[in-house]
């Protein structure tokens, strides 16, 4: 996961102070391109394998770009994906990002242009904002605006902008997939697509290993990847009473895996805490809960290799927040539910994701995110995803993969990353411990300030903000909660 930097405008050292804020992102190598008033720059991540390691920025024809991603285009060949990213802006222009198949975020110096995408998703990062002299600033993290400029804002996923053409919306062409006749073909390609995702990450020989939570989808994952390389390794990190430690354990002993564990305590979490938030970037309850073993788990991985298959994208794609979706009192209102954590996944699960495998310097590639998987999701129907009265999610995913595991695994109900591992409970306790709800209702009583939900919130803010002091960097927070009462007064259209 590099990182990348671009200026537009009078540069007076911005582009090297933003690549210094996000130096963790690429500790391999900084590589900078400056024309009369535009700026590139790519902090580089090798992760082996048979790919081009200096993919991630590239010169060709007086073009130069950088990206944070991968190209998985099959006409890109043997290229690098910077060089891919040449090519297909060379084709296609400013077109260009609704036909890459793979996950982006980029920038393109063509002469006196520069453009910048992300992908549809969200899946890779991108922040934007302007100095005092009115230069144009954007990097892979909000930090690295943040260090140059006040106005930050995120760059929204699905779109590409240059000055000559505006903010311009597309929608992904780069695959194709079948409407189908019957549940039995959805069960089929869903397998399919799954296979071909894992398959298509792991093809250069980068990745070595898996982070298996012990849930359903990393578990998927595991057994996925073990087809293709049964050398496959587990990382694994839990509390002793974590939920998810004995199913991850039932997984690689069924596969014969070997499986990598660390356990962790109290004084991990209140060490690291500090630095979790800082690197993800946000204050949200439940996504700073999913930061502690997310940030561990890629400490504990990187002592060893570098590149990592995630089980990431399962939940919003395929309706498995349960414990949300249940909430919605009619279908209309559960689709709408899983719609909206589809929308926001971006700067809540995907933030996280990228932000605590960047943070150690290890690439983590999510196959539930792969193109023609999510183009293909979008096509199933919500009663193929959510069965029966128990409201049971990921339902096609699971019957697709009927027998691969034991059945234990393969329906097992869904737990928070935080909760399996253990941390939840005890991060509350703790919060309690600094903030009373005094102080929370003062805090909500002001109205420059944002709403936060509990003390233990407030707890994270006030760490949050002792690095992203602007008022804008609080809007960058991505908050997704469907059991607060504010949510359905929004679908009301109160």
């Amino acid at each position: 996961m590099p990182g990348i930097a671009a200026v537009k405008g009078t540069d007076k050292g911005e582009l090297d102070k933003i690549l210094a804020s996000i130096s963790h992102r690429g500790p391999d190598g900084k590589w900078t391109r400056r024309g009369n008033d535009i700026g590139l720059g790519c902090l580089e991540l090798y992760v082996g394998g048979h790919g081009k390691q200096d993919s991630h920025f590239a010169i060709k024809d007086n073009i130069a770009a950088v990206i944070d991603g991968r190209i998985y285009n099959v006409e890109k060949g043997e290229a690098g994906d910077a060089e891919a990213l040449i090519g297909l802006y060379t084709k296609y222009g400013p077109g260009f990002a609704a036909k890459i198949d793979g996950d982006f975020a980029c920038a393109i110096m063509d002469g006196e242009k520069l453009i910048v995408a992300r992908d549809w998703v969200g899946i890779k990062p991108l922040y934007f904002g302007h100095t005092q002299d009115g230069t144009l600033c954007f990097a892979s993290e909000a930090k690295g605006v943040a260090c140059v400029a006040d106005d930050v804002k995120e760059f929204p996923p699905g779109y590409v902008y240059s000055r000559e053409i505006g903010w311009r919306r597309f929608h992904s062409t780069a695959v194709e997939t079948p409407e189908f006749e019957n549940y039995e073909q959805a069960k089929k390609l869903v397998r399919q697509y799954l296979m071909e995702a894992v398959e298509k990450r792991m093809k250069d020989g980068a990745v070595k290993g898996i982070t298996l939570s012990g849930g359903l989808d990393s578990s998927l994952i595991t057994y996925m990847a073990y087809q293709i390389d049964p050398k496959i390794e587990c990382y694994t990190v839990s509390m002793p009473e974590g939920q998810d430690l004995p199913l991850a354990k039932d997984v690689t002993k069924y596969l014969g895996i070997k499986h990598h564990i660390l356990m962790f305590g109290t004084d991990e979490i209140h060490e690291i805490l500090p630095q979790a938030i800082y690197h993800q970037e946000m204050y949200e309850e439940s996504c700073v809960h999913g930061a502690i073993a997310n940030f561990l788990a890629g400490g504990f991985v990187r002592k060893s290799i570098n590149c990592v298959l995630s089980g990431e994208g399962a939940d919003e794609f395929f309706a498995g927040y349960d414990g949300q979706f249940r909430q919605g009192k009619n279908p209309e209102e559960v689709a709408w539910i899983v719609e909206d954590s589809i929308r926001v996944a971006h700067n809540t699960a995907l933030q996280r994701l990228d932000r605590l495998a960047a943070a150690n310097g290890i690439e983590s590639r999510a196959p539930f995110l792969d193109s023609k998987v999510v183009d293909f999701s979008m096509k199933i129907p919500m009663q193929h995803k959510i069965h029966g009265p128990e409201q049971v999610g990921k339902w096609v995913v699971r019957q697709a993969f009927e027998g691969c595991l034991p059945e234990h695994i393969i329906y097992q109900t869904k737990r928070f990353f935080a909760q399996g591992s253990g941390v939840a409970s005890i991060m509350r306790a703790e919060a309690e411990k600094f903030i009373s709800e005094e102080e929370l209702q003062k805090h909500n009583s002001d109205p420059t300030s944002p709403w936060l939900s509990s003390v233990e919130e407030l707890y994270y803010y006030r760490m949050f903000k002792q690095t992203f002091k602007q008022p804008a960097c609080d809007r960058t927070v991505g908050r997704w909660d469907p059991v607060r009462p504010e949510f359905f007064r929004r679908f009301a259209g109160f």
